[in-house]
């Protein structure tokens, strides 16, 4: 199977690359247009095209609702639309404008943020114009920095590096390890089309979960409450139910610090 990854050297981009060992790297489509695009798809002609690129910082896409709007609708919405199967990275803000307290399925989308909102019509766009689209609704994910690219700040480097930080005490949210969620990309290709909840539970709050993460690392950071946050609680019972199971956010954390031998130091 031929797979044509975009945005190869983003965050979750390269960890997907190195867990598909023959994957191909799209060039930049930054300032590619919808001939482009589909001239690109013609000649590599893909089976599976797993987008990972999009505009993700939500103040920075309410700064720039028209890059926002290219990034995280037009692009998907262009590769949808060269008819072959696309797995498309979505967010867990599209929960963040819901009214119920959560666990949130895939039928429950309402965000309180441009970005959250531009996800949602994209997802609804390129299901309209390919069923066999793949929605993957992703928690917060993170990872140690893989040496020569990117890494965003994120839950575990946040922790590592910072003095203080600020987690609410009544937000329940999952965080997603990055790799965790680039072993699970090769059963994601062969999902029927729909919308899923992609990534780990969680049963504490995030301040619960950095509390356990400090006291596990002994780490010198302050933490304090951060007042109200909405949930980002996603249930994930409809991924599960295709055999795609993610350790809970305790487990993945536990996993990355085996893996990164960050107990031991």
């Amino acid at each position: 199977m031929k797979v044509l990854v975009t945005g190869p050297h983003g965050f979750v981009g390269v960890r997907i690359m190195a867990a598909l060992k023959d994957a191909i790297p799209a060039p930049s489509l930054r300032d590619a247009d919808e001939d482009e695009i589909k001239r690109l798809v013609e000649r590599i002609a893909p089976d599976v095209i797993i987008h990972t690129a999009a505009m993700s910082d939500i103040a920075t896409c309410e700064r720039d609702p028209e890059g926002s709007y290219r990034a995280n609708i037009a692009l998907p919405v262009w590769l949808a639309a060269t008819g072959v199967k696309l797995i498309a990275f979505s967010t867990d803000q599209v929960y963040s404008g819901c009214t119920e307290d959560g666990p949130y399925t895939e039928d429950m989308g309402v965000s309180a943020n441009l970005y959250g909102r531009h996800k949602l019509e994209m997802e609804k766009r390129t299901l309209d114009i390919n069923p066999d689209t793949v929605l993957l609704r992703a928690t917060w994910m993170y990872d140690m920095p893989v040496y020569g690219e990117k890494n965003r700040g994120n839950f575990l480097i946040n922790m590592l590096r910072s003095r203080e930080q600020a987690f609410s005490a009544v937000q329940h949210r999952a965080v997603t390890y990055a790799r965790d969620v680039a072993d699970c990309i090769q059963a994601a290709i062969c999902l029927p089309g729909g919308v899923y909840n992609f990534g780990s539970e969680n049963d504490l709050t995030m301040l619960e979960t950095a509390m356990w993460l400090k006291q596990k690392l002994d780490l010198p950071v302050t933490l304090r409450d951060a007042g109200e946050r909405h949930a980002l609680w996603m249930d994930c019972r409809k991924i599960q139910g295709q055999g795609i199971i993610f350790p809970d956010t305790v487990c993945g954390l536990q996993r990355c610090m085996n893996d990164y031998g960050l107990a031991d130091i």
